[in-house]
């Protein structure tokens, strides 16, 4: 097997997230919406999303069972149109196992220095 040198890498979009909705994804803030995509289309963008923007937790329930992760934020929502177009909206919103973690660690905190933070 030959070993190839000084071959240039192509040049990325500097975070890992490729795709034709990548760029989209990343230059969406919090409110803001695409709309009259396709199905096609929509599931592109929401998976660019959660590429861009879902933070997940690395879980192991017990020790016999394989590791998952969780999901902490919801970052995507959408909605069929009346022209039966999509639109799809950039939020980002706790899930329930991050509402559980974070009252899970206030409650930790708690029983230590007996002061909520």
């Amino acid at each position: 097997m030959k070993i190839d040198k000084s071959i240039p890498v192509p040049p990325g979009n500097g975070n890992g997230i490729t795709g034709r909705y990548a760029e989209t994804a990343r230059q969406m803030e919090i409110g803001d919406s695409v709309g009259g995509l396709n199905e096609k289309d929509k599931l592109a963008l929401m998976n660019a999303l959660k590429n861009a923007y879902q933070k997940k937790e690395f879980v192991a329930l017990d020790p016999h069972r394989r590791r998952e992760f969780k999901v902490m934020n919801k970052v995507h929502r959408y909605m069929t149109q009346d022209d039966k177009t999509y639109r799809v909206w950039r939020v980002d919103v706790p899930t329930k196992y991050a509402e559980f973690k974070i009252k899970q660690i206030q409650d930790y905190h708690m029983q230590k220095t007996g002061n909520k933070r």
